[in-house]
């Protein structure tokens, strides 16, 4: 309503429910079904994103920072990625397991391509917005009613300055020299490092687990194929459909235990069962290469970007006790003096209307942890985001309070005159539906000007003159019964409210001919019963936790 945001202490209450019975669920039936997602295995998904490389290659700043934009620490998002995977395994378990049988299949087939025949009609409720009127306390009564749900979230106005590694750029040069004694550090560094690619199988620690890996590589060394064990039987669920591969990573990426093992094989050969704290692994080396060095005019551009990216970094890290200690001395006045820095003002926001450097949980929790809305004192200084640190100070605070009535008084009558006309279009569907159920052609009185939308053969693709949501209905509505029209009354979105009369279905789809087609809609049948699934292990943690 307006610009200010209504606080719903019962909504908010809810989705940190939802969470908690979301993460219960997630741990409670992982553990029971032997399930279990280790830190290797979040760490190896989240090196392999795309999103968080360069070259292919993970880079940790623009992992850092993508986080920044989300508002998430590495902890956080390290834990609700957890979260998905373990989600993840119970759904495919559940689909693993599921038996479809052929009938099942051609139902769902013939369900999905069937054709129905019959009448819809769509009453937009704007029609009767002119006709509506509202008794002179009916704005006021809703607001006494309501009164909570117009209490606005504490809001701030800030002035903050912000310091990075790049302020200090125009102080620091990079001689030819320096760039030449980097390049050929980089030479030796080369010719002292190789990277291995390698692949495993990882079974996690569990009861049996030594067996189990025991008996793959009895497999292996019979002649069984690496890369296909591990696409059946790895826990790694990172590499598990690359056959266990892990690519080219220099020496010390793995666990220590891991290493070692690694260090002493030859190329192709595999590793005795190794235990690390993931569990058991076997390892085959693949390869083993030299780390490779583009030429000096290559490597130019990019090695005097990292020598004045280090120097700026030491220059801020130098500055930065001064900085800080300023900052909470002294007045933000003090430090544009000082460090040339620029005094930049915000917009009024809310813990639910803050972006930017200020949306992510760090930030919030500064700004309205309370200890500086008088803006007396400056925030301690922060990083931000990587290499980019912060203070502030709030310029100007609004505490809670509630709307009053003169201001939210439009708002309530435009509401319940919209409410006053959904009902009328209900009202009116309901009366097209009486007419319709009593064997009735056309529309009744009162509808007689509106136009309806008549359909032979309709299938789920639709027709360019339905939206989806209204053909969502015509779907929605059960399928006729010993000859009688089946109809159902639904409001959907922009204030429409769609009556729907299904005369006849057809669910005669015949035989799948096409392979893919079967294997598609068997696939689609498992992923149901997964979600299903989780469905019912989410509903019934919530029913015990209430």
């Amino acid at each position: 309503m307006g610009d200010s945001t209504v606080i719903d202490e019962d909504l908010l209450r809810q989705s940190v429910l939802n969470a908690l019975i979301e993460e219960a669920a997630a741990t409670g039936y992982s553990e029971k079904l032997d399930f279990g997602v280790t830190d290797l295995l979040v760490d190896n998904l989240i090196v392999g994103l795309p999103q968080f490389q360069i070259d292919g290659q993970f880079d940790v700043k623009i992992f850092d920072r993508a986080l920044a934009q989300m508002g998430m620490s590495r902890l956080s998002f390290r834990e609700e990625l957890k979260r998905d995977l373990i989600e993840y395994q119970v759904k495919g378990a559940v689909e693993t397991s599921t038996l479809v049988m052929p009938s099942e299949v051609e139902r769902l087939n013939a369900l999905q391509n069937q054709k129905r025949s019959g009448e819809l009609l769509v009453i937009k409720s704007d029609q009767f917005l002119s006709g509506v009127s509202l008794a002179p306390e009916a704005v006021s009564n809703f607001y006494d009613a309501k009164k909570s749900s117009f209490v606005t979230e504490e809001s701030v106005i800030l002035e903050y300055v912000l310091l990075a590694n790049d302020d200090f750029r125009d102080q620091v040069s990079v001689t030819d020299e320096a760039l030449r004694a980097a390049y050929e550090t980089e030479v030796e560094q080369s010719a002292n490092e190789s990277e291995r690619r390698a692949r495993h199988i990882l079974i996690a620690s569990a009861e049996g687990a030594l067996d189990k890996i025991t008996d793959l590589k009895a497999q292996i060394v019979k002649g069984a194929d690496f890369a296909e064990l591990a696409t059946r039987h790895s826990d790694d669920i990172a590499s598990k459909d690359t056959g266990g591969d892990l690519g080219f990573v220099p020496k010390g990426t793995f666990a220590p235990e891991f290493e070692q093992a690694l260090d002493k094989l030859a190329i192709n050969s595999v590793s005795e069962p190794v235990k690390t704290q993931y569990g058991y692994h076997l390892i085959e080396l693949l390869e083993v290469r030299s780390r490779p060095v583009d030429p000096f005019e290559v490597s130019a551009p990019r090695l005097r970007e990292d020598l004045m990216e280090r120097e700026t970094d030491r220059m801020l890290s130098d500055n930065l006790e001064e900085f800080s200690n300023m900052a909470f001395s002294g007045s933000l006045e003090d430090l544009k003096s000082l460090y040339g820095v620029q005094i930049q003002t915000t917009e009024a926001f809310n813990r639910s209307t803050a972006s930017g450097l200020f949306a992510n949980d760090d930030a919030l929790r500064r700004v309205f942890d309370g200890a500086l809305y008088d803006g007396e004192l400056n925030a301690e200084v922060f990083e931000v985001e990587p290499g980019l640190w912060m203070t502030f100070r709030i310029k100007e605070f609004k505490p809670k309070a509630i709307r009053p009535l003169v201001e939210v008084r439009d708002e309530i009558a435009d509401r319940l005159r919209r409410q006053k006309a959904i009902d009328r279009a209900k009202k009116l569907a309901q009366k097209v539906e009486r007419h319709w159920q009593d064997g009735r052609s056309g529309l009744p009185k009162g509808a007689e000007a509106l136009e309806t939308n008549p359909f032979s053969d309709l299938d789920r693709n639709g027709t360019d003159l339905l939206s989806r949501d209204a053909l969502s209905v015509a779907f929605a509505a059960s399928a006729p019964m010993d000859g009688k029209a089946s109809t159902l009354v639904r409001e959907i979105a922009n204030n429409e409210v769609v009556v729907a009369r299904i005369d006849s279905v057809n669910f005669n789809a015949g035989p799948i001919a096409d392979n893919n087609l079967k294997s598609a809609l068997t696939q689609l049948k498992k992923n149901q019963e997964g979600s299903e699934f989780w469905s019912v292990v989410t509903t019934t943690l919530e029913v015990n936790k209430r």
